[in-house]
């Protein structure tokens, strides 16, 4: 696997991003899994998701994932932007944020 430097952050990631928009709706926990451990056996270190992904589901599937694991040797890109059902706010103040981080707890 190919790693680069992402900008200027000093963050090393894998050249390859798995993304995890189908984690939830279309892919279950278990495959989910799979799908992550086989990513990391082949050198991908470098995940994408979004609070709408899966009515949060493939967030909540990686974290699960990562759980043991040496959280240093990943990045996880993640989105905010747009609203869960129930919630009519979108953006990315710090109080909607912060309201989306509270509403998951």
């Amino acid at each position: 696997m190919d790693y680069v430097h992402l900008g200027r952050s000093g963050l090393r990631v894998s050249r390859l991003c798995l993304g995890a928009m189908n984690f939830g709706p279309y892919t279950s926990e278990p495959e989910s899994f799979r799908i992550m451990d086989r990513a990391l056996e082949l050198g991908i270190t470098f995940f994408d998701t979004a609070n709408v992904y899966g009515s949060g589901r493939s967030e909540d599937y990686i974290g699960e994932w990562l759980a043991g694991k040496d959280r240093e040797d990943f990045v996880v890109a993640s989105k905010v932007f747009f609203a869960l059902s129930g919630r009519q706010q979108v953006g990315l103040s710090r109080k909607i944020v912060m309201a989306e981080v509270e509403g998951r707890r």
